[in-house]
Parts: C-alpha cells; structure tokens; sequence
C-alpha cells in the first residue's frame, strides 16, 4: 500500500519553533517579506483580493461571509473550515472541520496557524515542522502565494509530498483560492525534477484519503531552437492529473521549458497559464499580462511565443485553433501580429 501511494505522489508532483513562534514572526510584519524587501504584491502579509474573489466564485454578484459561527474578542472572529492533515504513516490526506480563530478576515493565514497547531488526533501529524516561519502571503489571480522559511518542509520523501499536499488542499478550501504557490525564502519552491513547482491544484482524493494517480500521455511538445527560427517538436510522456485537463497539462509542462540543450522556451518568463478550455474546436488560452509584456521583441521572438502554444496544443485531438486572451480579454495586437484572432496550426515553422 505504501509503494502504490509513493507512485501516486510521485505522479500528482511531476505534473504539483512552535506553531506560535511560527506566527508571531508574521504578526509583527504586517507587510513586507520578512527580508526588509519592498511588497510586490506576492509577498508580505497582504491578503488582498480574498472578499472580491468570493463576489466571482458566487457568480451572482453577491458577496457572502464565511461562515462564523460566534465573536470572539476585537476583530477576530469563530470561522469553521476544512484542515487537512496527513497521517502518521503518510498514507493519506485526513480532513479535520475545525472552528478556528481568524483575525481582520486573515482566514489564509490563520489555516496555517492551525496547519502548524496540529491535528490534536495521535494518528495524524503536523504538516509544517517546528522552527518554520511564515514570511509572506498574498492572492493573485486566484492563487494564494504563500513564502514559508527554510525549515519548510523539514524532510524529503513522503513527508515533503504530504507536507505539501495538506497545503495545498486546505488552502483551496477556502472561496476565491483555485490554486497554491509556495516559496521558501522568496523563491519558488522546487520540485524532485529540478524545476519550479508552480501554481499547484488540491490533490484529487479517495474515500480514504488517498491521492488518486492521473493519466500518463504521450504528447509532443514544441520549443524554439537556438536561432529562434524553427519550432522542434520534443516529445514526451506526462501526467494529466485526476481532475485536470490534457489542454492544461500540455500547457503547463510546456511552460516548464525544453530538456533537450539546444532547445528554448519561447513562452515569456514569468507568464502565468490562467485558464484554459476547448469549445467546438478551438481551445481558448488565458495568460497573464506578462505573455505579452515581457517578450524579448521582434517578429522570430513573437511568432516562436505564439506557435509553441499553437502547435502544441493543435497536437492535440479536437483542437484545430487557439484563440489567446490575455487575463480574460482579446488583445489586437502582440508586439507586431494581429492577435485578436484563432489562430490555426503552422507547418512551415516546424524544422523539417
């Protein structure tokens, strides 16, 4: 039972002091990162966007309260939620409904307090270890950015799989969080393959708590080569996770760049995948501001940046075109291309 929940974890990731003194750090810089560095919107105690987030989730406009339960003193106030911690053997992911303190609506921040706090069950552990200090969080996008000290996560193996997991989930229990970044010491947290983790979703789960294995598919995957003149194809064998898309998967791991040395990512750096959905053949891809704003320039730049998505995705049965908006809405123009328009797959670009 270990070993198939050890090639579970393994599949999900390759696609994913006290309690007190790890708060008491962060109660005491209200904003900023804990380095004296100025806030940039993804770090420092800002946990902006949570309520404008919850109007969108209720898709009616209307803004609903969590649900507190009861005052308790000055601004904070009884909130129930969704804890997840795992157990003592790392088998699975147990969900514990707490009513936990939440101070000036700082329900992100108090989860990881409780996180830290730990289960209070002999059969579960805490997930974040002692020593560990909460240098930063914020939301962006729908995604809670959350910088963590270097004591996170404590250990390798199963216990940093699930450490992270228990994150993950309880966090994206809470209205307006799709997803979850983590950071140690400011910088993206890396995975067991060398990259960046990224925006990571919750973990699909079994009755028993158990992260339920994804899809492996072999798809083709296309980088620029050294001049930025052609398109390579690379292909490999990925994960599509329980509960996401093959379109996202691709997108994603396409993100992550090339493995073979003389091939380049021609995606922007920093760009963020924000959405993406196939309707009547043309699969629609929302990227952050950064897809545009951070282009090199240049005609080869732009048309390597707009076929690497295009030719990947077209890869892909039922797509025939990619239509490209920019944090939901249509842009005309990339840097020199008309960009407001599906776009259909191009050969020529292909090196032969």
């Amino acid at each position: 039972m270990k070993k198939q929940f050890l090639v579970a974890m393994i599949i999900i990731l390759c696609t994913s002091l006290t309690a007190c003194s790890l708060f008491n750090k962060a109660a005491e810089t209200v904003v900023g990162n804990g380095s004296g560095q100025p806030d940039d919107g993804e770090t420092g105690f800002v946990e902006t966007g949570t309520d404008a987030a919850a109007d969108e989730k209720n898709g009616d406009g209307s803004s609903e309260e969590p649900d507190y339960t009861q005052e308790a003193d000055g601004d904070t106030k009884m909130v129930k939620v969704t804890l997840y911690f795992p157990t003592i053997d790392n088998s699975a992911l147990k969900k514990v409904e707490k009513e936990i303190p939440v101070a000036d609506k700082a329900i992100l921040k108090a989860c990881l307090t409780a996180l830290a706090e730990g289960p209070g069950e002999p059969a579960l552990r805490k997930p974040i270890p002692e020593g560990t200090e909460l240098l930063g969080i914020s939301i962006k996008d729908r995604t809670a950015i959350v910088d963590l000290s270097g004591e996170f996560p404590g250990s390798s193996g199963l216990d940093e799989v699930t450490s992270r997991l228990s994150i993950v989930n309880t966090l994206t229990e809470i209205d307006g969080v799709d997803k979850v970044r983590l950071r140690i010491e400011g910088k993206d947290m890396i995975g067991p393959g060398g990259k960046p983790l990224g925006d990571m979703r919750p973990a699909l789960l079994d009755e028993e708590g158990r992260p339920v294995p994804g899809e492996i598919k072999t798809v083709v995957l296309y980088f620029s080569d050294s001049q930025a003149m052609y398109l390579v194809g690379e292909t490999r064998d990925i994960e599509i996770p329980a509960g996401v898309s093959t379109e996202e998967a691709v997108v994603t791991e396409l993100m992550a760049g090339p493995r073979t040395d003389d091939l380049w990512g021609a995606i922007p750096d920093d760009t963020r995948l924000l959405s993406v959905a196939t309707k009547n053949g043309v699969c629609t891809v929302d990227f952050s501001r950064e897809y545009i704003e951070n282009s090199p320039g240049g005609t080869t730049a732009e048309r390597m940046a707009i076929y690497s998505v295009v030719n990947t995705l077209t890869e892909l049965e039922g797509i025939q075109k990619v239509q490209f908006l920019i944090e939901g809405k249509k842009e005309k123009i990339y840097t020199h291309a008309i960009f407001d328009e599906p776009f259909a797959r191009n050969e020529d670009i292909i090196a032969k």
